[in-house]
């Protein structure tokens, strides 16, 4: 029996040996170079937060000083007056030193002063101060001289100690995640100390996976790296899937979240503080259109959601049956979702002109009066529902095709041989066997429902209804962010309405385990 040539199976051999290190020699390298560059950006970031912490401590520290030291001599000051004018006096003398003493405090600081030898210049300045406009030689104003004189010695002490102790507890609150927090986007390395946790979280993930890949390829065996060859391969094809989700999915949403608990949010990235503010604003604020919304956004889920899904089964029934030029009325129904938004829209506002839109013209037909459907409040939902019921069909037509065509032929021939009537086929046999793509088509449906926007604004020139009787949650989203510029509101809005859609969903999940006809 003649011998099998080895080269072939040596030269195989050695490339798959040589395949499994030469790819994880590759993923080293790479991992390493990514750990390293994101690690250098977060450490840079964190120095550049440090400074600007630094920045703002010594500027708040230095308005700390002069604001506690000059209110608590003031007080005590004003407290031996016995009158408006003699408290007026007092107060003219102190605040006649305190622009000299808000520039010396800052000269005293940049030299390297502490904070009790800061307290102790202003506190003794405006002892002085406090009396220098108490000149006259009448005996009261000599006798209220030496009484504030003699209460600010006695007191020396004591507001020099709780001035240091009030400004070192108001300067400690201030940490370093309140500096990256209060970052505006127009600071300068604003990405990198607002994200530099991020980078350092990332970088460091990168670099330990990096150094684990060198480990493997220097000192473990061919066995080992090849199981580790195979379990790296696949993130060259997951990693930029994954960096596309975390970056344009996750990332917003998680934004969005935040942002709705940030008040009074602006696009450079401050805010007034954390809270429910925004929520209490759309929800119970002075004019809000929420509730007008998520009760305009029910009604029409509710009316369009249903007679769509209805008029789609039936249209789908009916083109599944062997009839002629059947994929030609397939394709026609499904043209509407290949055509603009923008485009169907003018098309039906035009349709529904009140002088000279079609509809009007058929209902003469039927003796009908013309209706103004787009000017007059009352027809607005009515307007609405139809183009919705209309725009859904395409693709509810088309997945209840998909799910017919997946019912065996065997349940239709056994229940004509049985002598089924045709009805009686449709609601015992296809609905039934059809209710997981019902399910599915209400639920895509209502999430498309809830979501409604481009109608509104097509069909009533941007504006939400004849007289702004057609807010829905998603318009009032948008006139949140481009009329109002309130960001904050925009978020707490759409978290709202993500709420709606998930308990709706999961009813509708829930009734669905009910409605179980296999």
């Amino acid at each position: 029996m003649t011998e099998k040539p080895s080269f072939p199976a040596r030269t195989g051999g050695r490339k798959y040996k040589r395949r499994p290190k030469r790819r994880v020699l590759f993923h080293f390298i790479l991992f390493t170079i990514l750990g390293a560059l994101l690690l250098t950006g977060g450490i840079y970031g964190s120095i550049q937060l440090r400074k600007v912490e630094d920045q703002r401590i010594s500027a708040m520290r230095e308005t700390l000083l002069n604001d506690i030291a000059s209110s608590a001599v003031k007080t005590a000051a004003e407290a031996n007056a016995a009158s408006n004018s003699e408290r007026s006096k007092i107060s003219s003398g102190l605040s006649s030193k305190s622009r000299s003493i808000r520039s010396s405090l800052s000269a005293l600081l940049t030299d390297g002063a502490d904070n009790e030898a800061a307290v102790t210049y202003i506190v003794d300045t405006l002892i002085d101060a406090a009396v220098s406009r108490l000149t006259a030689d009448d005996e009261a104003t000599q006798a209220l001289k030496a009484k504030v004189s003699q209460s600010l010695a006695e007191q020396r002490s004591s507001l020099i100690a709780d001035s240091i102790a009030s400004v070192e507890k108001q300067v400690s609150s201030l940490s370093l995640s309140d500096v990256r927090l209060s970052l505006s986007n127009t600071d300068p390395n604003y990405p990198y100390m607002y994200y530099s946790p991020m980078l350092l979280i990332v970088g460091g993930i990168f670099l330990a996976l990096g150094l684990f890949l060198g480990w493997v390829q220097f000192f473990t065996n061919e066995e080992f790296m090849t199981k580790i060859s195979d379990i790296v391969e696949p993130m060259d094809y997951l990693l930029p899937f994954f960096f596309g989700v975390i970056v344009f999915t996750l990332y917003p949403m998680v934004r969005v979240f935040i942002m709705a608990f940030q008040e009074r949010y602006k696009l450079t990235g401050e805010f007034t503080g954390w809270g429910l503010g925004n929520f209490r604003d759309v929800m119970f604020g002075v004019n809000t259109k929420l509730p007008q919304a998520l009760g305009n956004t029910f009604i029409y889920v509710l009316l369009t959601v249903p007679i769509s899904v209805a008029i789609s089964i039936l249209l789908a029934y009916l083109l599944n049956q062997k009839i002629k030029l059947r994929a030609l009325f397939q394709t026609a129904y499904f043209l509407p979702m290949v055509t603009s938004a923008t485009a169907v829209g003018m098309v039906w506002k035009f349709m529904f002109n009140g002088d000279y839109g079609i509809i009007n013209w058929l209902l003469s037909l039927f003796g009908g009066s013309k209706i103004p459907w787009l000017t007059r409040p009352e027809y607005s939902m009515a307007v609405m529902v139809i183009y919705g019921i209309w725009d859904s069909l395409p693709m509810t037509v088309i997945l209840l095709i998909s799910g017919l065509q997946n019912i065996d032929e065997h349940y239709y021939t056994v229940a004509k041989v049985d002598g089924a009537k045709a009805k009686r086929i449709f609601f015992r046999i296809t609905v039934p066997l059809l209710s997981p793509t019902i399910g599915l088509v209400l639920i895509i449906n209502s999430i498309s429902a809830f979501k409604v926007f481009n109608s509104v604004v097509v069909l009533f020139s941007g504006t939400p209804g004849p007289m702004y009787n057609m807010y829905t949650m998603v318009y009032y989203i948008y006139e949140q962010i481009n009329t109002s510029l309130e960001y904050g509101r925009a978020a707490a809005a759409s978290l709202i309405l993500f709420g709606v859609i998930l308990v709706f969903t999961m009813l509708q999940r829930f009734i669905q385990r009910k409605w179980n006809y296999t």
